[in-house]
């Protein structure tokens, strides 16, 4: 597979420690009928998304990147197929999947001791937790104090506990089915910022404080996957916890400038400020140190 270059930072930040040159990362791309993840429609095909993120990691990591297509969300094929990968493989990223397939396809390879397994909507899940810290923020709202309002959070099962994970004080859900009890407009006169999983909020229910999923997944994926990979890779780490999702969530809140939502994809702190934090929290020796701009 050759390198796919677009622009922006080019190889890994100053100071990639040479521990994570020679490790495989296994990109799985499932495209089927309904592949998707939390949100509107996906606008990059899954199999597209899954090149795209090789050419992430090899781009900004040392790391190796290698692309597994497959036709099939069926849990027990994938998981025959991932534990099927080469020794060398550390961690494997999954785009395509649903939720509830990818928790199966967690639980049993983690039982038979294979690489850690994470997905596209875990890493989301993190983008999405630091827009919101960074929206309390820019209302000068503290998140002990902050009060969230999150739409279809059954989608994104991991979102509510990192975010609890992550200081916000105030956490409620909201479904179509309150719209009649419990309008959202009204709901969000005495609540602080609006995250909108699955695109049901009335236009102007929180002007300037509503944080939605893109419907192209990889342009928050990316802010999150080389650091995250960085910090789990080469340390025979088997689980994605809150602790470790919460620590990206702190690593993005933190390099986000004040005028914005999150960080820009080619913030050249981007990659090592989550490596450092994740590994922090892994208690793991720091893969990079700080690039000078």
């Amino acid at each position: 597979m050759t390198n796919n270059h677009d622009g922006g930072a080019s190889g890994p930040p100053d100071g990639a420690g040479p521990a994570l040159t020679g490790i495989s990362v296994a990109v799985v791309a499932v495209s089927t009928t309904g592949s998707g993840t939390a949100g509107s429609a996906r606008t990059r095909p899954p199999w597209v998304a899954m090149e795209d993120y090789a050419a992430l990691i090899r781009e900004r990591t040392p790391m190796r990147a290698l692309c597994l297509p497959v036709t099939t969300g069926e849990p027990q094929v994938l998981t025959e197929r991932i534990l099927g990968l080469p020794t060398g493989v550390s961690a494997v990223f999954v785009v395509g999947l649903g939720h509830r397939e990818s928790a199966s396809v967690q639980r049993e390879v983690t039982e038979r001791g294979g690489p850690v397994v994470f997905t596209e909507l875990d890493v989301l899940t993190a983008a999405v937790a630091a827009a919101t810290i960074t929206t309390l923020r820019r209302r000068s709202v503290p998140p002990r104090a902050g009060r969230v309002v999150v739409t279809g959070a059954s989608g994104a099962p991991l979102l509510a506990p990192v975010l609890i994970a992550s200081g916000v004080g105030d956490l409620s859900s909201w479904h179509k089915r309150d719209a009649e009890a419990f309008p959202l407009r009204r709901l969000m006169e005495h609540n602080d910022v609006l995250v909108d999983l699955v695109g049901c909020a009335p236009e102007g229910a929180a002007p300037g404080r509503t944080v939605v999923v893109p419907a192209d997944g990889f342009v928050y994926g990316a802010l999150v996957l080389p650091g995250l990979l960085a910090a789990l890779c080469g340390h025979q780490v088997r689980t994605l916890t809150v602790e470790v999702v919460a620590a990206g969530v702190r690593a993005l809140a933190l390099i986000t400038p004040a005028d914005r939502m999150l960080p820009s994809v080619d913030d050249r702190l981007l990659v090592s400020a989550v490596a450092r934090h994740v590994s922090r929290a892994l208690g793991h020796p720091v893969p990079y140190r700080d690039p000078h701009r």
